[in-house]
């Protein structure tokens, strides 16, 4: 029997992760029954771009008492996940949310308070750990090609387009995101929590904002009427973006919602220079840093252990040609890593290496061919689990409340360790009973 499924949330990520697909992919096992967003013109985009005619609702409590309904998909705004997911658990629906399950300590309790009351079941949508190279990594690590693991250093790369973006948007205020803690790293930190499979214990973390925010001259609150126009490095051209014009620029009226704010505004109070030290259960240790203003996009992992260690790199995205013109550069990204390219190798990355290097000398190589798909396939890999069900999950890919929880209150208590300059103790600021 087909699962009844309503969305909150009716931006970007909601419908080309969940809207689009549940319409045109998963008709046999799923049926999307509503929409709901604070904006109703937003939502009938929704509707307009993919030729159906769902129930629209402002008010969420009404959708939950209307329409027959299973499962509520959360993809609002991060301070808002807490709300939605609790008053969707008390009418007894199960819930699948966007990461990060929340923001901070309060809001994750309310979750785990909330699920464990009701009876009902949230899944947290950790898409990076459906990509084939991670899950090649776990493997690895569950076959115990290092051993005992010691330590990890894990460096994410945000570029000047993808970075950037984050300042534009509502996710430049910690009140609505939590910051790139969370956010962001909060993939990041879950990514180390599945791998090692141990909880964090201890937080340490130092972090500013160097390069976003009010560190320039002042300039207009929005692209769309700052008087610089292209000779800024990032401006952002609204009406001649057909996606975001039509999902945005041409509904402001429906909530006041400007998707080209300045990336130099004053409200700006995330940071974008970021390095974290946990210590986790089982005594490994991990050196984190995240920045969100470098020329290239991508990461890069080592982890050692008694056996050896493992070197892991994902090159994203890179701008080959020097230009202060924002659209040019999104225009001439390439899937490149640009150490090759600084060297001669000029081609698109079609795989990623796994090196292994053992204890006392080698190196063994491990090619895992990419594919496509949003978030290196790991999109879809997570929607066939979720919406097609599956008997068995012997890597452990589906998130719970649990994993939501560990992953985002890494991300908080960096945000109080930055302020305090005191490390954290996670277990200090939940219970799990």
């Amino acid at each position: 029997m087909k699962k009844k499924y309503a969305i909150v949330g009716v931006g970007v990520r909601g419908i080309s992760m969940f809207v689009r697909p549940l319409v045109k992919e998963y008709q046999d096992v799923a049926e999307l029954v509503a929409l709901c967003d604070r904006n109703p013109l937003r939502a009938q985009v929704a509707n307009n771009q993919l030729g159906v005619n769902l129930p629209i609702y402002t008010d969420f409590d009404e959708m939950l008492a209307k329409e027959e309904i299973d499962i509520v998909i959360v993809t609002t705004r991060d301070s808002y996940h807490h709300e939605y997911i609790v008053r969707a658990l008390e009418h007894g629906k199960d819930v699948i949310t966007e990461k990060p399950m929340t923001i901070d300590a309060e809001k994750c309790q309310q979750i785990l308070d909330a699920e464990k009351r009701t009876g009902k079941k949230v899944t947290v949508t950790f898409n990076y750990r459906f990509t084939p190279y991670v899950t090649k990594i776990k493997e690895l690590l569950k076959q115990g090609i290092l051993g005992k693991i010691f330590s990890v250093d894990f460096h994410w790369y945000l570029d000047t387009r993808h970075g950037a973006d984050y300042y534009r948007r509502w996710h430049a205020e910690l009140e609505n995101s939590g910051g790139l803690f969370v956010h962001k790293a909060t993939h990041h930190f879950d990514l180390v929590n599945w791998l090692l499979e141990q909880e964090p214990r201890r937080v340490f973390s130092m972090a500013k904002l160097n390069f976003y925010g009010p560190n320039r001259e002042k300039r207009g609150e929005r692209c769309l009427t700052c008087e610089l126009g292209e000779k800024c490095e990032f401006y952002l051209d609204l009406k001649n973006e057909p996606i975001l014009k039509e999902l945005y620029l041409d509904t402001e009226a429906g909530d006041g919602y400007m998707r080209d704010r300045c990336v130099f505004g004053e409200r700006i109070d995330i940071y974008d220079t970021m390095a974290t030290l946990v210590e986790y259960s089982g005594g490994t240790q991990l050196c984190y840093s995240l920045h969100s203003y470098t020329p290239f996009e991508g990461w890069r992992m080592g982890i050692n252990g008694e056996k050896g260690r493992l070197e892991l790199s994902a090159a994203e995205t890179f701008c080959k040609k020097n230009s202060p013109n924002f659209k040019e550069r999104v225009t001439n990204l390439v899937s490149q890593d640009p150490y090759k390219v600084a060297i001669g190798i000029d081609e698109e990355e079609t795989s990623d290496l796994i090196r292994f290097y053992p204890l006392y000398g080698g190196v063994e190589v491990i090619e895992v061919p990419r594919v496509k798909g949003g978030h290196g396939g790991g999109d879809e890999r997570l929607r066939n689990m979720m919406f097609r069900g599956y008997s068995e999950d012997p890597l452990g890919h589906m998130a719970d409340s649990w994993a939501g929880a560990m992953s985002l209150l890494i991300g908080a208590a960096a945000n109080i360790s930055v302020k305090t300059g005191q490390p954290v103790n996670i277990l200090d600021l939940v219970k799990k009973d």
